[in-house]
């Protein structure tokens, strides 16, 4: 992999400080709620960020994870298919989602509508 890298755009140091910075606002928005986020990972590109950013999550949290794909090869298929659902019923609970790449948003589209739920947006670029 690292010969077919032509330039670095993000380097580690600032993903790291966008997670801690992350994680400090989500702690602080979830602490003046007085909610329990349930973090759910969206397998499998979302494993290494979640893993950071949970570090700095400094509250108690539940996490789990969703497999959910619309592409078969590097092809999309149009239809999306749940490969691993949630351990448990998500009524109620505030989750908070982690995805790795949102290009349609036609996955997050069709799972902010299965989960029945509406989201916060953090929106921030690094």
């Amino acid at each position: 992999m690292k010969d077919v890298i032509q330039e670095i755009l993000i380097t580690p140091e600032d993903i790291l400080n966008k997670c801690k910075e992350l994680g400090a606002q989500i702690t602080k928005d979830y602490t003046e709620q007085g909610t329990v986020p349930y973090v759910v990972g969206l397998l499998r590109g979302s494993v290494p960020f979640m893993a950071d950013l949970m570090k700095y999550l400094d509250m108690d949290i539940q996490i789990d994870f969703m497999d959910v794909s619309s592409y078969q090869g590097s092809k999309s298929t149009g239809h999306i298919r749940i490969n691993k659902d949630l351990e448990c019923n998500v009524e109620g609970m505030s989750i908070l989602l982690v995805e790795d790449i949102v290009d349609t948003g036609k996955t997050l589209d069709f799972l902010l509508k299965l989960l029945n739920f509406s989201i916060h947006f953090i929106h921030n670029h690094i």
